[in-house]
């Protein structure tokens, strides 16, 4: 009887063979061991961020909605009454303007620490003028989700440091798409799990398996954690990839510096600049987040989301020049380069808000990028206990 032959090494019919895959499995292994924890507390918290919304409206629910009525004061009256109780703050922002039901924030930044992220939310009835709510951003559970997952409660250098273990992640899952290739004769029975196998098998087919299913998803949100954490490098390679022009991309994200002006000239009023961003955001839905200016070179800038399934991904933006209210510059994200487009919708993609927020499958697919979050801890306990199976455990014993 003549012993069978075993197939050539390749791609399609035996690629564990194959030296590429040989040196794919020592970066896969490598990284995992070292982002098992990484990746066990970024994709939890991450998790907890899909629904962040709606938590945070059940958790601040008595503070944020509002009665409506009609308004007895003015937003430069909100503006000074929130500036006398953080003289040590600088507002820099207004967000949720002109909702009917839901409070309206100042954002300010500290004057003593200006570099911080820890941003100060102040909610006011827009109505009446009432301080409803006074916050940190990283105050209470879901606040320090947010810190732990974007900048691993280290501010600006834990955003860095989390941009680089993203960028690992990302060749952990490019790599593990690679080893899930069993050939052709195998691909099939890859895709599931096996009743009869035993622990050991188990364990590998679960990582295995389960790597295979969640592992485009997963290269999906670390690529756009990476950009999270480099904008500027990664949508600049994205304009080059795409041939748009790095000039006008910028004009769409960017807001344009205000004219020249002499020292001390006056700056308009915070509700005359609104009255004007309401003017020309047209025929997109009134102003929902207004910049403050706070150098000479800044503008009033305003931002209003329209209508679309997934949000943050098509807007139009309207700068104001301070002193003249002159309109600078207007932007549709709709009319915006392809790159700008792509970008647009990273916020989506990273956690899981693509097919809406609200409805059947908007639910459904959050649903789903929750269970995607919990794929890199079920990915690190399985890949580390077979490493001990494999490796450590036989190396106990030889050594006792």
């Amino acid at each position: 009887m003549q012993p069978a032959v075993r197939p050539r090494a390749s791609w399609l019919h035996a690629p564990q063979r194959l030296r590429l895959r040989r040196a794919a499995f020592q970066v896969h292994l490598w990284l995992g061991i070292l982002l098992a924890a990484y990746s066990v507390v970024i994709g939890l918290s991450g998790a907890l961020l899909v629904f962040h919304e709606e938590i945070e409206d059940a958790y601040y629910a008595n503070q944020l909605h509002i009665t409506p009525q009609p308004r007895q004061t003015s937003f430069d009256a909100i503006l000074a009454s929130v500036r006398a109780l953080h003289p040590d703050g600088v507002p820099v922002g207004m967000r949720d303007i002109g909702q009917q039901d839901h409070a309206l924030e100042v954002v300010l930044r500290s004057r003593k620490d200006p570099t911080t992220t820890n941003l100060r939310y102040v909610a006011v009835d827009p109505n009446t003028g009432r301080i409803l709510l006074d916050r940190l951003r990283y105050d209470g559970p879901l606040g320090w989700a947010y810190h732990l997952h974007f900048y691993l409660l280290l501010n600006h250098i834990g955003l860095t440091i989390s941009g680089w273990m993203a960028l690992g992640l990302l060749l952990l899952c490019l790599s593990g798409i690679v080893l899930w290739w069993p050939g052709l004769a195998r691909w099939a029975s890859a895709l599931t799990l096996h009743r009869r196998s035993s622990v050991r098998r188990f364990l590998w087919e679960l990582h295995s398996v389960t790597g295979f299913w969640a592992g485009i998803a997963l290269a999906a949100v670390a690529f756009t954690g990476v950009y999270f954490a480099f904008p500027l490098p990664i949508a600049g390679a994205i304009v080059k990839l795409t041939g748009d022009n790095l000039r006008e991309a910028s004009a769409f994200v960017l807001a344009p510096p205000a004219k020249p002006s002499k020292p001390g000239a006056p700056v308009l009023s915070v509700d005359r600049a609104i009255a004007i961003l309401n003017e020309q955001m047209a025929p997109a839905p009134p102003l929902q987040y207004l910049q403050l200016p706070t150098t000479p070179r800044d503008t009033y800038s305003g931002i209003s989301d329209y209508p679309t399934l997934a949000p943050y991904t098509d807007d139009r933006r309207v700068s104001v020049d301070p002193h003249s209210g002159a309109v600078l510059r207007i932007t549709n994200t709709h009319d915006a380069p392809v790159a700008v487009r792509i970008v647009q919708y990273f916020h989506a993609i990273h956690f899981g808000t693509f097919a809406g927020t609200r409805g059947l499958i908007g639910y459904a697919v959050r649903a789903l990028w929750v269970l995607l979050g919990i794929t890199p801890a079920l990915l690190a306990v399985t890949g580390l206990l077979m490493y001990w199976n494999r490796k450590l455990r036989p190396l106990r014993k030889r050594l006792s």
